[in-house]
């Protein structure tokens, strides 16, 4: 299986947008300085963000108040 986005793969993402569980998003670690390309998922009234690699050793990152969403991916495609 194909991951949905390949290594070339370009996105918007659009600071204005709130995140619904399940949508793609960019987000700023604090903790870690980096920003970060992730699945953003609500369970049980908690916030989590998770990887869109399968194979990436951490799959879920909880958001707390070291995480700040910068925007939500409204479009995405690829430009050979």
């Amino acid at each position: 299986m194909l991951p949905r986005f390949a290594p070339g793969s370009i996105i918007f993402v659009d600071p204005d947008v709130q995140p619904e569980s399940g949508s793609k998003v960019v987000a700023y670690l604090e903790d870690e300085g980096t920003a970060t390309f992730k699945e953003y998922q609500e369970d049980a009234g908690r916030r989590y963000l998770r990887a869109t690699n399968p194979d990436w050793p951490n799959q879920y990152i909880e958001i707390n108040g070291s995480c700040r969403i910068i925007g939500t991916v409204v479009f995405a495609g690829f430009m050979p």
